[in-house]
């Protein structure tokens, strides 16, 4: 169960850390006003995010699930749990729904060389992200103090 447990919380370290790290650098790349490297920060985001949100988000969810099954916690019944899954999954369906097109709409502009249309879609990825990162933070909370 160490294993299991090390790997659950490793995976939300570098899940998590990619959202709070990916979110500075990319906010210092825009604000700097250099258009290479706004380009270079929204293929990054991109690229991190399929790496770090996706592979990590995932193991997260189902090496949690793992640990409640041999915890003999029932995820969807105890309040913690249940409460800590409706976050991450909705995180995750917000990210498919909502910030994958727009990072993936950010990419194209970029590489098209349309730079100027690059400060709206990326205001509206940098709202919903951190809104999504405060909301990580509280399946922290939930796993410390496993409320009842």
């Amino acid at each position: 169960m160490p294993i299991l447990e090390s790997l659950h919380v490793a995976a939300g370290v570098l899940w998590l850390g990619n959202f709070v790290v990916t979110g500075i650098w990319a906010t210092r790349a825009f604000r700097s006003g250099d258009e290479r490297l706004r380009r270079f920060a929204v293929r990054e985001i991109l690229f991190t995010d399929m790496i770090f949100t996706l592979i990590f988000g995932t193991a997260v969810i189902t090496t949690g699930l793992a640990l409640a099954s041999r915890l003999g916690i029932a995820p969807w019944q105890t309040l913690w749990t249940r409460d800590a899954l409706a976050i991450a999954i909705g995180s995750g369906a917000l990210w498919l729904a909502v910030l994958l097109p727009l990072e993936i709409q950010m990419e194209r502009r970029a590489r098209a060389g349309d730079d100027a249309a690059l400060t709206r879609p990326f205001l509206a990825w940098s709202i919903l992200g951190w809104t999504m990162t405060l909301a990580l933070f509280t399946i922290i909370y939930l796993m410390l103090a496993k409320p009842v």
